[in-house]
């Protein structure tokens, strides 16, 4: 796992002082001027991550903003997340948001349906695990995507990052987004009730933390806490493939969206799969803490965010 990094310190330190109305801390969105695949990897990746990715692979798929309209984007980047209703907090640090539709994400919930048609698709991936969920429809559209071969430092055989999925499916709609993880063409993305992770009407709520209240500073109505997933690559292949993915099925309306989080590689015993951040750590509380991390108390453990106690 990854050590305890400047810019990981930093970035969670922007959750805490001057932002406490923003969920999205610092959002960056991709404009047709960026390249969206490397902007997203570097969002992505701490230089000690173990990860080598193999140039010339990345590949983005998505809407792009204007430059003078960069709301049309799918994606972005952040310093931060802090989603919180001043009780219950869902928090990670630098990173990198796709969407089925816009990433330029309210921090307030107004809309009943919030959501942006953008018409790109089919994703053959996802609508493979669709099919294999048995879900009620594996049509997809406002598909949005990022993919890269890579290699893995030695001693690796797997890949990590935290995320958060939101929705605005949640909690009346019975046609789902989906979001897949997919290592060496295997999707290590689940609930930890091993449902895909998408919205499933009467089947998996109470993987959401609802927002249907509009207490929260977002858009969606409901959102995942903090989760783990790890991908084991296939051991047979020296070169690896990763793709993060997202799309809406059936339609094109109500927008959900995956927020990213400290890409890296480790070793496991385990053959994947989805769970709580290891190492849970409190988000530091105040600036004499912060000043003491920054220069130089040698945790060796990986920082991880924390949901609080609802």
């Amino acid at each position: 796992m990854t050590k305890w990094t400047t810019r990981t310190l930093l970035s969670i330190s922007l959750g805490i002082v001057g932002h406490a109305n923003a969920g999205l801390i610092g959002l960056d969105l991709i404009d047709n001027t960026d390249n969206g695949s490397q902007k997203i990897i570097g969002a992505l990746l701490n230089a000690d991550s173990g990860i080598n990715v193999v140039a010339g692979s990345e590949v983005f798929f998505g809407q792009r903003g204007a430059a003078s309209a960069p709301g049309d984007s799918q994606s972005g980047i952040f310093s931060g997340v802090n989603i919180s209703n001043g009780t219950t907090s869902v928090k990670l640090g630098q990173g990198a948001i796709l969407t089925t539709g816009t990433a330029n994400v309210p921090d307030s919930n107004t809309s009943a349906f919030f959501g942006q048609s953008v018409f790109s698709g089919p994703d053959a991936d996802l609508e493979a695990i669709l099919i294999d969920a048995g879900a009620p429809n594996s049509n997809t559209d406002d598909v949005n995507f990022i993919s890269f071969d890579f290699t893995l430092a030695a001693g690796l055989n797997a890949v990590a990052f935290d995320f958060i999925f939101g929705s605005d499916e949640f909690p009346d709609q019975s046609v789902t987004d989906v979001f897949g993880f997919f290592i060496d063409g295997i999707n290590y993305a689940f609930f930890p009730d091993n449902s895909l992770v998408s919205f499933v009407q009467g089947a998996n709520e109470t993987n959401f933390i609802s927002n249907i209240d509009r207490d929260f500073n977002i858009e969606y109505d409901g959102f995942s806490k903090v989760l783990n997933v790890v991908g084991k690559v296939n051991s047979n292949l020296s070169t690896h493939t990763l793709k993060i993915a997202i799309a809406d099925t059936s339609d094109t309306v109500y927008d959900s969206a995956v927020m990213l989080s400290n890409l890296t590689g480790l070793f496991t015993t385990g053959g994947g799969g989805v769970g709580d951040p290891p190492s849970l750590v409190s988000a530091p509380t105040n600036m004499a803490f912060f000043a003491l991390a920054l220069f130089g108390i040698g945790f060796r453990q990986r920082l991880k965010t924390k949901i609080l106690s609802r």
